[in-house]
């Protein structure tokens, strides 16, 4: 039992230290970063495209029949663009996360006013602030924050998590 501990947590440590290279890379090529993630989204819609395609193809005639091949040819089209232009998938998804970014920054502010008699509603609003500037300086620079943006954010995350998986080994460990 023992042995197998410390194997899991020698797992948890070299995977820690796995993000955290990542991470890095990441944050130092944010385009590379952000492409690769760009391109793996277009081959998922391209399988996702050709799965119904295939099925519908299969199945008998019906007006299901075309609407599942429409929307498959639809789903497998725009993974075909995005596979093929990967920075203006980047671009696009910039702009998806800077609505998002506003969208729980405007949410987290009116929230934490709900729970401003609660010691910890200060936090709730910091980040609602944090989230919705993180949004706001992102969009100032759109089209252009797409070559950066993605990319720092998928480092910054790997970098956390990978921080964590090592405390966590370190802990466990003791």
């Amino acid at each position: 039992m023992g042995n197998e501990r410390r194997s899991a947590n020698e797992h948890l440590h070299w995977l820690g230290i796995l993000l955290i290279a990542l991470g890095v890379a990441a944050v130092l090529a944010p385009v590379v970063a952000g492409s690769a993630l760009v391109i793996m989204i277009g081959f998922i819609l391209l399988i996702a495209g050709i799965v119904p395609i295939v099925r519908e193809l299969k199945a008998e005639a019906s007006k299901e029949k075309t609407m599942g091949l429409i929307l498959g040819i639809i789903t497998a089209l725009t993974g075909i663009a995005v596979i093929g232009h990967p920075l203006f998938g980047l671009a696009f998804l910039t702009l998806l996360l800077v609505m998002y970014f506003v969208a729980e920054g405007v949410w987290k502010i009116v929230v934490s006013f709900r729970y401003k008699p609660a010691s910890g509603w200060k936090w709730l609003l910091a980040s609602g602030v944090l989230s919705l500037i993180l949004g706001l300086l992102i969009w100032n620079q759109w089209p252009v924050s797409g070559m950066w943006a993605v990319g720092v954010l998928i480092g910054v995350n790997l970098l956390g998590t990978g921080l964590a998986l090592v405390t966590l080994a370190s802990t466990l460990k003791k």
